[in-house]
């Protein structure tokens, strides 16, 4: 710095430059300060507020509005597929109960050659089976493939046997859990039934002897802990259902002291199908209720027999279907398809159905609805995933992960879902 004699004074130099620095950062943060939105930046934000509104509103009419609904799903998100526009299979005399959904492929069972199908209606590859009628049942990568009536047993992963086996006895029913654990009641020995519960080995890990009760269902818990029995007695003046909860860890040991728990019906009570769902809680469904087993403890969850009810399914991982018919007209009618959470057994969603189903189908987290002519598929939160139309009566319908097959007399239709 310099200074200077003035008067006698000594004085110093004024830092022009630093002055001026001073007055330009001041003078330029007042300019930040006061400079306008941008234009672009006001059309962005004006752009982004209308997207969201228009999304809201879209979201909440498609919700709650059937017409809106129905046109977003026919023309924006194209949910409708139509007879004769989709990939085929050709078949030629082949029973619908030959005809079968696993892993992403339509399978048929045809002079015991199991034929796969990808999703283009191409063969992949078949597999040797020796089965006239068969039993199918599968979860997660796994497919239980059985002879009813006969003794032959398969299970088949991908495009391999894993194991097979020839039991004792006559086959009536199976299950498989998605570790490829299996349970097969056999019927036609000295017993009335046997259960034999086998594991993804083959390795057999009990039998459970049944002296006097048919069995209705099987199931294994996805954890391959608990083997549940529904048997019922027709022997007496009335029917006598009741449920057995095995564990399968004890049942190794010693079976006469696996059974946790023991469940009998009220009289009359026919019990129809039993089924593990995600959480391992027991899904009892009986001719006019449905109950749930939960740590052992019995509770019923919902009883239909007064109302109007055309069908009920246990089948989703974690849900129960309900479709109930209402009355719309003197000569019209429609169907509410309720689903409900089988762990809270709170209502997930209803789902209006336009005229009156001949039959439901479930798996995993998808539900198919057939109406005759057309097909719904909807998923487990209730929205519709596919609509299939038809100009002839549909015959049948196969559905697995991603894939469903239409079924007429001569050929199987494949939709991707």
């Amino acid at each position: 710095m310099k200074y200077y004699e003035f008067n006698g004074l000594r004085v110093s130099e004024p830092n022009n430059k630093k002055r001026k620095k001073a007055k330009k950062t001041k003078l330029k943060a007042k300019t930040k300060i006061k400079e306008p939105m941008s234009r672009k930046k006001i059309i962005n934000i004006c752009i982004g507020v209308f997207l969201l509104v228009f999304f809201t509103i879209s979201a909440t009419l498609y919700s709650n509005h059937e017409p809106t609904k129905e046109f977003l799903d026919k023309y924006v998100f194209r949910k409708d597929v139509y007879e004769n526009n989709l990939p085929f299979i050709v078949i030629d005399s082949v029973n619908a109960e030959n005809i079968y959904a696993y892993g992403k492929n339509i399978m048929i069972l045809h002079q015991n050659s199991l034929r796969v199908y990808n999703k283009m209606g191409v063969e992949e590859y078949n597999i040797d089976v020796k089965i006239k009628k068969p039993l199918f049942a599968s979860k997660g990568n796994y497919l239980c493939l059985a002879d009813k009536g006969g003794n032959k047993i398969y299970l088949i992963s991908g495009r391999n046997i894993i194991w097979q086996k020839d039991l004792e006895g006559s086959i009536s029913n199976i299950c498989i859990n998605k570790n490829g654990f299996i349970a097969v009641s056999i019927a036609d020995t000295s017993y009335k039934t046997i259960v034999e519960t086998y594991d993804n080995s083959g390795t057999r890990l009990f039998r459970q002897y049944l002296s006097t009760s048919n069995v209705i269902d099987i199931d294994i818990s996805g954890d391959n802990k608990s083997l549940a029995i529904a048997e019922a007695n027709f022997t007496g003046a009335v029917i006598q259902s009741s449920v057995k909860i095995i564990s399968i860890e004890e049942a190794k040991k010693n079976s006469t002291s696996s059974i946790v728990y023991s469940g009998i019906a009220n009289p009359g009570d026919l019990i129809v199908n039993i089924e593990y769902n995600n959480r391992n809680n027991l899904i009892c469904m009986y001719d006019g209720r449905v109950d749930c087993v939960k740590n052992n403890q019995n509770e019923e969850v919902i009883n239909f027999s007064s109302e109007d009810i055309l069908f009920v399914d246990i089948g989703l991982n974690s849900g129960i279907v309900k479709v109930k018919k209402k009355p719309t007209g003197l000569f019209s009618a429609e169907a509410e398809l309720k689903i409900i959470n089988s762990n809270t057994m709170e209502n997930k969603s209803i789902y209006t159905i336009e005229g009156i189903p001949q039959k439901i189908y479930t798996y995993d987290t998808m539900i198919c609805i057939n109406l005759g002519t057309e097909v719904l598929f909807i998923n487990g939160n209730g929205w519709l995933t596919k609509r299939y139309r038809s100009s002839q009566e549909i015959k049948d319908v196969v559905m697995c992960d991603g894939v469903a097959g239409i079924i007429y007399k001569d050929r199987v239709e494949i939709i991707s879902l």
